[in-house]
């Protein structure tokens, strides 16, 4: 039915430019011939002109049936899809909420909000834009050809940016990690750039975690979070909290829900700044019918835990003047 009525549209504006084209040459042959009334004709041509433009809008499309899956109800996850229908125009954008359970609405593309829903979706043919999710679990899922992602991480500029200018005289930096990540390489070489060291721990299972994380920890002066499920996870973090706060070394997180925790800090994306990006790749997909590749979050907010860095007699700048100083870093 949509492409049926951008068919007509076409068709519609096709015939009003032949239309306009016919009518202007016409008032122009009766300018030449009449000379005496050539400017009273043209003033007539103007007048059919504008008119015709005029009308001419108000032949449009249908909207854009955008249907945005959630993987839980409430939480985060709503407040994302409460955010992105006030930034889409209901003239434009049709927008559906569902839940993983259903998504039994046709749409012309869909958002899946969170993993469980990209993963619901995985195998849709259909358009599909993951939002909300670590990119090393999207890239596990095989998804289809025209899928895209926002990513829920920080992208690693982003993130050793703001370590080396909350903590700038940091030397170096630990990680753990149970399956290198694929940015590993990217994070060696921008911490070599600043002559910082880093020291790198794998581990094998969660048995092994305790004897990596007091290896790593000696060799460190801070431990910065990877997105690593297998190290980082709610039956690890505590005691990783713990080991780091006794031995006065700050772990430097990857979401405001680390901080709150016990990081020292770190860099987050809020669900209206991912809202916002979504808002626009739509606009994009209304026009060109592509999705645009997979994209890290453009917006960001820095969350520092004022206690954690008295605690550690450590000095910090404050949280706007931190995204302040990142945002400028190219």
């Amino acid at each position: 039915m949509r492409n049926l009525a951008m068919y007509y549209s076409e068709v519609i504006s096709f015939s009003i430019g032949g239309l306009i084209f016919l009518l202007q040459t016409f008032i122009l042959d009766q300018a030449t011939f009449c000379s005496p009334v050539s400017r009273y004709t043209r003033r007539i041509s103007s007048v059919v002109l504008v008119i015709l433009f005029l009308w001419l809008p108000s032949v449009h499309a249908e909207p854009l049936r955008v249907t945005v899956v959630l993987s839980e109800e409430g939480g985060v996850y709503q407040a994302f899809s409460d955010l992105l229908r006030v930034k889409l125009p209901v003239a434009k954008f049709a927008l559906n909420t569902e839940s993983i359970d259903q998504t039994s609405v046709t749409a012309d593309v869909y958002v899946a909000v969170g993993m469980k829903a990209a993963s619901a979706l995985a195998s849709r043919t259909a358009p599909v834009l993951s939002v909300l999710v670590p990119k090393s679990g999207y890239d596990r899922l095989l998804h289809g050809q025209h899928h895209s992602a926002i990513y829920l991480d920080q992208p690693m500029d982003r993130q050793v940016a703001l370590l080396l200018d909350a903590l700038p005289s940091i030397r170096h930096v630990g990680v753990l990690y149970s399956t290198p990540p694929h940015d590993l390489p990217h994070l060696r070489h921008l911490l070599a750039q600043r002559n910082v060291q880093l020291y790198e721990q794998a581990i094998e299972d969660e048995g092994s975690l305790n004897d990596a994380l007091e290896s790593i920890l000696n060799e460190s002066e801070v431990l910065f979070v990877l997105p690593d499920s297998g190290v980082y996870n709610p039956g690890t973090i505590r005691n990783i909290l713990l080991a780091t706060y006794r031995k006065q070394i700050p772990l430097i997180g990857i979401s405001q829900t680390y901080v709150k925790a016990g990081a020292l800090f770190a860099a987050y994306s809020t669900p209206g700044q991912i809202a916002v990006q979504t808002a626009d790749v739509l606009r994009h997909f209304s026009l060109s019918g592509k999705l645009p590749a997979s994209q890290y979050p453009k917006d960001f907010e820095v969350s520092v835990n004022k206690q954690v860095a008295r605690s550690l007699d450590i000095q910090i700048k404050d949280e706007a003047k931190l995204r302040s100083e990142v945002r400028e870093i190219p």
